[in-house]
């Protein structure tokens, strides 16, 4: 390792977590943004439940244009992290997002005005989904300096610890913004627009708090910023696949898990609403019982780390997942037909009357505690899945391409949601849209991913240990 390579001493740093005020800072911020983000992004997939935009069912564009600036701003997004103070990179992008959540409110305060329809969609629908496309690009340029300012505000011993902590506090603010969401949207009919007032105010409370994180020195000052540095992902990419087989094949596999989590939490939005029966709330408080699974799943991951990283964890969570998705597929629950979409379709801009009639059925209330069950099971298989693989990813580059490296971590993770965009987009209508066979093809999927790909990532750990330990005399192989 040469000497820019080694990573700043970490002697002076408190341990985790209540000590540590800048990581405090730092987990708060990132909970208030993750909040923000879902309350603002459930609230429009709720509202579009059961629209097509341009021949392709809503959620499914909307989960793209959230995706899509991932694919096209991580290469310069994780540029600027590591030419710039990644605390202050993050500051900027709670400034960003202040603006973007005032643009939110403008579309809202359409719902009032506008009715008509543009191919089938309403004009304060297309406003939305263009503000999500914004929210997206803010998220892109935040992540490189999240995740890669991590490795920056605690020891090293207490990264496995501190990742478990950064992804349970954002699944719990996951958990909180899904179903802040679908309270606001059966309770705040007619008055969206205060929903939007909402997310101004937390966007605010989250700038106020990244100020407080610590602002280090740039890894990479002398980094130079060029049209290539849209594309720099590209190369990145193709270094670390050079260089480093084990870790292109852990990035890979952990962006399998946002594979998952795309196809399945939308997914549970068209099976709580149309094959359970449940109303907006209900069925955000089931995608909110998934994040409270991942986020339990990751706190209970961080603490048997132990200054490790464990991924053997991996096996039996994947086994977990693929299980509980093929349950949640053979649940006796309603098949939906044409004519009910139909209906939903024709009453959706009158939500008083969507109320009063039950298009969908109900399913048993021991259907829906089994189907909530899965769900947080489902959750804590993910964290045990993903927390050891997103440690190892943040452990292993060197200092100064740490934030390169995770932006693209970023634009693979993106491309494997936009995917799953239009996995579920295109699957929905295939299978006539039943979610619950989604299900069976999205456990089908992963326990091929698993046959292909973890007998050779575990074949390559032999190599390296069972339990990758690091110290800060670790070298890059």
């Amino acid at each position: 390792m040469s000497k820019s390579d080694q990573p700043p001493s970490t002697d002076d740093i408190p341990p985790l977590p209540f000590k540590n005020r800048s990581f405090l800072a730092f987990l708060l911020t990132q909970a208030l943004g993750a909040f923000n983000d879902n309350v603002f992004k459930q609230l429009v997939l709720l509202l579009g439940v059961g629209y097509l935009m341009l021949g392709v069912e809503y959620q499914a564009v909307v989960q793209s244009l959230f995706a899509l600036p991932f694919l096209l701003f991580s290469g310069i997004a994780g540029d600027l992290a590591d030419k710039f103070s990644k605390g202050r990179m993050m500051v900027a992008c709670k400034i960003a997002e202040i603006i973007i959540a005032l643009l939110g409110v403008g579309a809202f305060l359409t719902m009032t005005y506008t009715s008509f329809l543009i191919q089938q969609v309403p004009l304060y629908l297309w406003l939305l989904a263009g503000v999500t496309f914004l929210l997206g690009t803010q998220s892109a340029f935040f992540g490189p300096a999240k995740y890669g300012g991590l490795p920056e505000l605690v020891r090293l011993d207490d990264l496995s610890q501190a990742t478990g902590l950064t992804q349970m506090t954002t699944f719990l603010a996951i958990i909180l913004g899904v179903a802040v969401a679908g309270l606001l949207a059966d309770f705040l009919v007619g008055k969206m627009y205060l929903a939007g007032i909402i997310t101004v105010g937390i966007a605010v409370f989250g700038t106020l708090s990244s100020l407080a994180i610590a602002k280090h020195p740039a890894a990479d000052p002398e980094r130079r910023l060029n049209r290539h540095s849209f594309i720099s992902v590209l190369k990145t990419l193709a270094e670390v696949f050079q260089q480093d087989k084990l870790m292109f094949r852990i990035m890979l596999i952990y962006s399998w898990f946002w594979f998952v989590g795309g196809v399945a939490l939308t997914a549970i939005n068209a099976f709580g609403r149309f094959q359970l029966g449940l109303n907006n709330f209900e069925t955000s408080l089931m995608v909110a019982v998934t994040s409270l699974g991942i986020a339990a799943g990751s706190l209970i991951v961080g603490r048997l780390s132990a200054g490790k990283i464990r991924l053997g964890l991996i096996k039996p969570a994947i086994s977990v997942l693929i299980l509980c998705l093929l349950t949640l597929s053979l649940l006796p629950v309603h098949q939906p037909q044409t004519e009910e979409f139909v209906l939903f379709q024709q009453l959706k801009n009158t939500p008083e009357l969507l109320e009063q009639i039950q298009i969908f059925p109900t399913a048993t209330f021991n259907i829906q505690l089994i189907a909530f069950a899965l769900c947080f099971l489902l959750g804590v298989a993910s964290g045990f899945y993903s927390v050891p693989l997103l440690a190892f990813i943040q452990a292993r580059p060197p200092v100064k391409d740490k934030g390169r490296v995770f932006a693209a971590v970023n634009w693979l993770n993106w491309i494997f949601i936009l995917l799953s965009a239009l996995f579920y987009g295109l699957g929905f209508r295939f299978l006539n849209q039943q979610a619950n066979l989604l299900f069976a093809a999205l456990a089908g999927l992963t326990l091929l991913i698993a046959l292909i790909f973890l007998p050779d990532l575990f074949k390559r750990l032999k190599y390296e240990a069972a339990d990758y330990i690091y110290s800060t005399q670790h070298t890059k192989r």
